[in-house]
């Protein structure tokens, strides 16, 4: 099952990147959260900025409105005016 998060919604947000990315590290703060899985990580600003990586591609983007996850998939979609961007947690 997917949830549909709005970034303007942070609370929300860090709550569901906390159980998504359960099975690496996960470090907040005020205006950040940031994902670690070994060689991948996921990073997030309260302002709408994306950062992912993973060995062979990286991803940045400001302007972010909104994200979806699916903890069961494994996968984190994120919406822009004219971008879509899909980071697949390692391992599933």
């Amino acid at each position: 099952m997917s949830i549909r998060v709005n970034i303007t919604e942070w609370d929300a947000v860090v709550d569901e990147l906390r159980q998504f990315g359960s099975s690496g590290d996960v470090t907040t703060d005020d205006g950040w959260v940031r994902l670690d899985f070994g060689s991948a990580y996921v990073e997030l600003s309260r302002e709408g900025w994306i950062s992912t990586g993973m060995p062979l591609h990286e991803f940045e983007q400001d302007g972010l409105t909104e994200l979806t996850v699916d903890h069961g998939g494994g996968s984190l979609t994120v919406e822009a005016a004219d971008t879509s961007y899909t980071f697949r947690r390692p391992g599933g």
